[in-house]
C-alpha cells in the first residue's frame, strides 16, 4: 500500500534535495528561536505574501509561519476568538468553516459530538453557503472561513449575503487556501477583502511542512502589542529551509516580479533590512522588545553547538531551536548519509517507526509536523481509544503548543496570563481540569478526580519545560498506581524531555512510572533541519481507537507522512544510539552541572543549576528570583551572559545540543566562570533598567550599561 498517496506531501524532488543541501553545506541557520527567529527567509517570504494577498497596496499584511495548514488554520480561529474577546462580544466564539469536501471538521471534533463538547468547540463545518443560511440563519460568527477548491465561486450571491452577515455582527473573514496548488491561478485572489488568508503545503510544492497565516493590518490589531505579540507561538514555524523552500516555489511558478526581487535581494544584502521587512510583516513589537533584550542576533553561520555572527563573534549556542538540537546546526553527514542516498518512493516513515518502537516500547507511530500537531493528534487518539469518557486532566505550568487541542494544554503555563485578555481564545475545552501540581493538595485533588470515573486522559509534562521543574514523585506515583483502578490512560508530552535530553534513556518518564500510554515526541527528531514530530501509542490505544472510528486513524497514521523529514530523523536516531557514545556525553553534562554548582555557590547572582541531563536552567539567587521585576531581570541576566561570555541562552534555560563535545561544554564552563565572575546583584538592576530604556532614553541605557557588557574572555 502507498501510504504516501494519502499524506498532504508528495515526493522529494531533486531539487527540494539540492536546495537543503545547499543550506546545509553554506552552514544557514535553520532553527533558533521558534517561531520569533528573526532571518532573511522568513522576511522575504513575509514580505512576498503581503505583496501577493494585498493587491490593493492597503497594508503592510503580517503573516505567521507554522508548520501546516491545518495550524494555520488553527490561528486563524483564534484571531478572530481573541478579536471579539478584546471588542466585549460574549456570543461564544463560534466558527463557521464552509468547506465542500468536510476537509478539516474531524481534526475538531473526532467524536462528531457538534458543539460545546467537541475537542474544538464551537467550529462548525457545513458543505456550502446555502447550507449555512439554511441551519443557521441568526448565529453570530466569530468568523466565517471558506475553505477554497477549484470548483469555490466567491462571486456566489448565497456566499456574499453569508459574508455580509458575518460582518455585520462583528466577525471576521478567513480564505483557507490549503486545497489549492501554486498552479491555480485563484490561490491569493482575494475578490472579497477577506481579513485572513490561510496557506498550507501547497505554497513548498508539498515538499516540506509549512503553513501561514496571512492577515491584513486590521485583522492582526489584536497581537500588535508587548504581550500578545507572543501569543501565538510556534517552535518550527518560520524557520529558513522551509521558508527559503516557499520562496524557490512562488519563484518557480512565476509570482515573483522584477520589483519583488530588488527588494528581495535588499534583505539580503543587509541584516537591518533582514529585521526592519520581518518586523514590518511578522511581529513589529517583538522586534523592539529583541533589540531592547539583545535578543536579535544576525548569525552568519552555525555549525555544531556554536554560530558566528556577523560582527565575527564564535557563540556557544545554549538556546538550539528551544531544544530541537540533538547533534548541532548542520551535521556534516546529512548530505553523503541521507540527501545522496535519499529514495523519494521509499516509505522511511515506516522504517522510523520501527526504530521509534525499539526505543519506546510502544506499538505504533503517527507522523506529526510539529509538537502542537503531535500533541492534539495525541488528544485525538485518546478520545477515539475513550469515547465514552470526556474529561481530561493536566497541570498548571505545562506547555504543548498554542494550536488546534495543544493551547488548552499550555493555558496556564505560568504564574501570569500569557495574553492580555482573560480567556482570549474561548471557548476552550469545557471538560479540561486542571490542578497545580506543587500544591500541597495536589494528589488529594487528583484522586478526588479520577473517582469520578469520568476521567478519559491524564496529561502532562515530566517536567515543565518552562520553568524546568520536575512534577513531584507523589503526584507521579499516584497517577501511576490507580491507571488499573480507575482505567483512565497516561499521556506524557517527551517533545522536549525525549531525545536522550531529559534522561539518561530516549524517553524520560520510564524512571519514575510506568512506561505510558501515550507519548508524543518532536524537536531533536528534526536534527535542526526540517520540522518532524511523531505520536506513539500502546497496543490497546490503537485497537480501541479503531474500533471507534477507524477512518480518522487510518488518515492520522498518513496526513503528515513526510519521508524526507523521517528519513533525516531515522539517520539521527540511528547516528545517536549508540551506548558508548551517549555515557560520553551524559557523563559531560553530569560534570557541567557539577561544576557550575561548585562554581555558583560563590556567585552573588546565581543558584544551582536547575534540571538534569541536558535539559538545564541556571536560577538566580533567591533575592533576584522574588523580585516583581524577576522575569526583566532574567532576561538582563542572559544578556550579560551573552555579551560577557558569548554563550546564548533565552531565560537562562541551557538546551544545547544533546551529543554535546565534552571539550566544548568545559569551553562552556570557562567561559561562564570568567565571564559571570564580577557580576553584581547591582550590575544586573542596572542593565535590566537599562534595557528599558533603551528606546526611550538610548543615551541614559548606554550610560547604566555602561562596559558592564564586554566580553570578558
Amino acid at each position: 500500500m502507498d501510504n504516501s498517496a494519502r499524506s498532504v506531501f508528495r515526493p522529494t524532488t531533486p531539487r527540494t534535495l539540492d536546495l537543503v543541501g545547499n543550506h546545509n553545506q553554506e552552514q544557514r541557520c535553520n532553527f533558533f528561536l521558534g517561531s520569533n527567529f528573526i532571518n532573511p527567509e522568513a522576511a522575504k517570504l513575509s514580505y512576498l505574501l503581503s505583496e501577493l494577498v494585498d493587491t490593493e497596496q492597503t497594508g503592510p499584511y503580517y503573516s505567521y509561519l507554522v508548520s501546516s495548514g491545518l495550524e494555520a488554520l488553527s490561528v486563524a480561529i483564534n484571531l478572530a476568538r481573541h478579536t471579539a474577546v478584546r471588542a466585549g462580544r460574549h456570543d461564544g466564539g463560534w466558527i463557521l468553516l464552509i468547506d465542500a469536501q468536510r476537509r478539516y471538521q474531524e481534526f475538531m471534533d473526532p467524536l462528531g459530538l457538534c458543539g460545546v463538547e467537541a475537542l474544538l468547540p464551537h467550529v462548525l463545518s457545513v458543505p456550502s453557503a446555502n447550507d449555512a443560511l439554511r441551519e443557521f440563519p441568526a448565529r453570530p460568527w466569530a468568523a466565517m472561513i471558506i475553505v477554497r477548491d477549484r470548483n469555490t465561486d466567491l462571486a456566489d450571491q448565497r456566499l456574499t449575503d453569508l459574508v455580509q452577515i458575518c460582518r455585520r455582527n462583528g466577525g471576521q473573514i478567513g480564505l483557507c487556501c490549503t486545497e489549492l496548488e501554486l498552479t491555480a491561478s485563484e490561490i491569493f485572489d482575494n475578490s472579497i477583502d477577506a481579513d485572513v488568508m490561510i496557506f498550507g503545503e501547497s505554497l513548498t510544492d508539498r515538499q516540506v511542512p509549512f503553513g501561514a497565516t496571512t492577515m491584513s493590518p486590521e485583522a492582526n490589531k489584536v497581537w500588535r502589542n508587548k504581550v500578545d505579540c507572543f501569543s501565538q507561538t510556534s517552535t518550527f514555524g518560520g524557520n529558513g529551509l522551509c521558508a527559503s523552500l516557499a520562496l524557490d516555489a512562488l519563484d518557480k511558478n512565476g509570482y515573483v516580479t522584477d520589483r519583488h526581487r530588488e527588494v528581495l535581494r535588499a534583505i539580503d544584502a543587509d541584516p537591518a533590512n533582514a529585521t526592519l521587512y520581518w518586523g514590518r510583516h511578522i511581529k513589529p513589537d517583538v522586534v523592539d522588545i529583541f533589540k531592547m533584550h539583545c535578543l536579535r542576533v544576525d548569525i552568519k553561520k552555525a555549525a555544531g553547538g556554536r554560530f558566528t555572527t556577523v560582527e565575527g563573534w564564535d557563540v556557544i549556542d545554549c538556546i538550539g531551536g528551544l531544544g530541537s538540537n540533538l547533534r548541532g546546526h548542520n551535521p556534516p553527514d546529512l548530505i553523503p548519509d541521507v540527501l545522496a542516498q535519499h529514495d523519494p518512493y521509499h516509505d522511511y516513515f515506516a522504517d522510523l517507526e520501527q526504530k521509534l518502537i525499539e526505543l519506546t516500547s510502544l506499538t505504533h507511530a503517527f507522523p506529526a509536523v510539529s509538537g502542537a500537531i503531535a500533541n492534539h493528534i495525541a488528544v485525538t487518539l485518546a478520545a477515539l481509544a475513550m469515547p465514552e469518557r470526556r474529561t481530561i486532566i493536566t497541570f498548571r505550568g505545562n506547555f504543548g503548543g498554542k494550536t488546534m487541542f495543544s493551547l488548552n494544554l499550555s493555558k496556564y503555563v505560568t504564574s501570569e496570563a500569557s495574553e492580555s485578555d482573560p480567556d482570549a481564545f474561548r471557548p476552550y475545552y469545557p471538560k479540561l481540569t486542571y490542578i497545580d501540581p506543587f500544591a500541597t493538595d495536589a494528589t488529594e485533588k487528583l484522586i478526588s478526580i479520577l473517582r469520578n470515573g469520568d476521567v478519559a486522559l491524564v496529561w502532562f509534562e515530566i517536567v515543565q519545560g518552562t520553568e524546568c521543574r520536575q512534577l513531584p514523585d507523589d503526584l507521579v506515583q499516584v497517577i501511576d498506581q490507580h491507571r488499573g483502578e480507575y482505567g483512565y490512560l497516561v499521556g506524557v508530552d517527551e517533545i522536549l524531555t525525549g531525545g536522550w535530553r531529559g534522561s539518561k534513556n530516549y524517553l524520560a518518564h520510564p524512571g519514575m512510572l510506568r512506561c505510558a500510554d501515550i507519548v508524543t515526541l518532536g524537536k531533536t527528531m528534526t536534527d535542526m533541519t526540517l520540522p518532524a514530530a511523531a505520536v506513539m501509542v500502546s497496543e490497546d490505544v490503537y485497537t480501541r481507537a479503531m474500533a471507534t472510528v477507524p477512518a480518522l486513524v487510518d488518515r492520522l497514521t498518513n496526513e503528515f507522512r513526510n519521508n524526507l523529514s523521517a528519513h533525516i530523523s531515522l539517520h539521527a536516531l540511528e547516528s545517536v544510539d549508540n551506548t558508548s557514545q551517549l555515557a560520553r556525553h551524559q557523563s559531560a553534562y553530569a560534570d557541567f552541572v557539577s561544576s557550575f554548582n561548585s562554581i555558583f555557590r560563590r556567585s552573588k547572582v546565581f543558584g544551582e543549576v536547575a534540571g538534569s541531563s541536558a535539559q538545564l536552567r541556571l536560577t538566580m539567587n533567591k533575592y533576584l528570583r522574588s523580585s516583581k521585576k524577576a522575569d526583566q531581570l532574567e532576561l538582563a541576566l542572559s544578556e550579560l551572559v551573552y555579551r560577557r561570555c558569548h554563550v546564548f541562552l533565552l531565560a537562562l534555560r541551557i538546551a544545547h545540543r544533546v551529543m554535546a563535545d565534552p571539550a566544548e561544554l568545559s569551553e562552556l564552563t570557562r567561559r561562564l566562570e570568567t565571564g559571570t565572575k564580577k557580576i553584581t546583584p547591582l550590575m544586573v538592576y542596572r542593565y535590566a533598567l537599562g534595557s528599558t530604556l533603551a528606546s526611550s532614553r538610548p543615551g541614559l541605557s548606554r550610560l547604566l550599561k555602561g562596559r558592564a557588557g564586554t566580553f570578558q574572555l
